[in-house]
């Protein structure tokens, strides 16, 4: 009944019109990209030129599904079963280490097979976390900005999730989480000393992750110099930094790229900027991270009015994706030009990768909700920097 009386309101004119055109062009974008990048790697592997074209045009599929879905559940379902959905999280994470279900690829042990189904945890936990925190700080947002164990509690629980995936080994994935979920617990209110004592404690553990592990270390001295060793550990960086040369300003053409061609390895996935720089130039390169700066974005402007309106869930876990966005957005970009250290992070929307797509696509939905909720919501004249109660 609830249900038909929604239908029977909805005024579709508060959608968020602006973000449907970000999520679709950058999708459409992505498709069009991924159909060029992976072809060969799809023909060599498939023996069909758009074999991954065509995977990921289902998983869009299901991901658009999905966000419809998500679009249609009131925010307060989310808020009485975070803790559940988290749990079922951590335990598919645990599943990539059960013999039969799990599937080790390159040494890690990152995705689980069932029913013929692959599905990659770490991307789920990512929606997930950030949901969880976004739940329990509109719980406990009084126990966050005063003591210590209301910021631990929650911080142990990412601590346990961030370990797992960090056996799996995936230390890309554990990173982002963690900065994502401490931006939320952040502009919740979290003590500055707090929050600079934990942040401290990361980057100490990420630093000893890289070190203590012989092969991260090389990623490490390769990207400060990949070209004394091209044909090794600077191999990666050295073929991506070719292909962003060859596009020079305007590109060689769509579908005209030479590095896919079997030479930059990863070049649907990791290093798919340099594909999009290389056939389309710079200045097509710069669109794309123009769009996807945008999404993120538009996002945070949505978070903004949830505060404004008091939507206190809608402004935490909006602040929270749009981290995730722009975090991937700024990794996968700066790897491929030689900024950052090689880390193994999607472009989002662009880079192919089911599960990775399909839960952009439930993120987009729920914040598609979370913005109709507002614009059904009388507006808060005064807002703080950060939220408080």
């Amino acid at each position: 009944m609830d249900r038909l009386n929604f239908f029977h309101n909805f005024d579709y004119l508060k959608l968020d019109f602006v973000l449907i055109f970000l999520f679709l062009t950058l999708s459409f974008c992505g498709l069009l990209i991924l159909a060029s990048a992976a072809v060969h790697f799809s023909d060599l592997i498939y023996g069909n030129p758009s074999a991954l074209f065509n995977r990921q045009l289902i998983h869009f599929i299901l991901g658009i599904i999905g966000l419809l879905i998500f679009f249609l559940i009131p925010l307060n379902f989310w808020l009485t079963y975070d803790r559940l959905l988290l749990t079922l999280g951590f335990l598919l994470l645990l599943l990539v280490f059960v013999p039969g279900i799990g599937v080790e690829v390159n040494g890690a042990n990152r995705w689980v097979r069932i029913a013929g189904f692959g599905l990659q945890p770490s991307e789920v936990m990512k929606f997930l976390s950030v949901l969880y925190v976004s739940c329990y700080s509109v719980r406990r947002i009084k126990q966050i900005q005063s003591h210590w164990m209301g910021f631990f509690r929650p911080a142990l629980i990412i601590i346990s999730v961030i370990s797992v995936i960090l056996i799996q080994p995936d230390l890309g994935s554990s990173a982002v989480i963690f900065m994502a979920v401490l931006g939320v617990l952040f502009v919740a209110g979290v003590k500055l000393k707090q929050f600079m004592v934990v942040a401290l404690l990361g980057c100490i553990g990420i630093f000893l992750m890289i070190a203590l592990v012989p092969w991260r270390w090389e990623r490490i001295v390769s990207f400060m110099d990949p070209w004394s060793n091209p044909w090794s550990s600077g191999y990666q960086l050295t073929l991506s930094l070719m292909s962003i040369g060859r596009g020079d300003w305007f590109g060689v053409g769509l579908g005209q790229g030479l590095m896919k061609m079997g030479y930059l390895p990863d070049a649907h996935t990791d290093f798919i900027f340099s594909v999009i720089v290389e056939e389309t130039g710079i200045l097509g390169g710069l669109m794309i991270v123009a769009l996807l700066f945008a999404l993120s974005f538009r996002i945070f402007y949505i978070g903004r009015e949830s505060l404004l309106r008091k939507n206190f869930f809608g402004f935490y876990f909006s602040y929270g994706v749009a981290l995730l966005l722009g975090l991937h957005t700024f990794i996968n970009v700066g790897v491929a030009c030689g900024l950052l250290p090689t880390k193994g992070l999607t472009l989002p929307l662009i880079s192919y990768g089911g599960t990775n797509l399909i839960m952009i696509c439930l993120m987009i939905g729920l914040i598609l909700r979370v913005d109709y909720e507002n614009k059904n919501s009388m507006p808060i004249t005064i807002i703080k920097h950060r939220a408080e109660f």
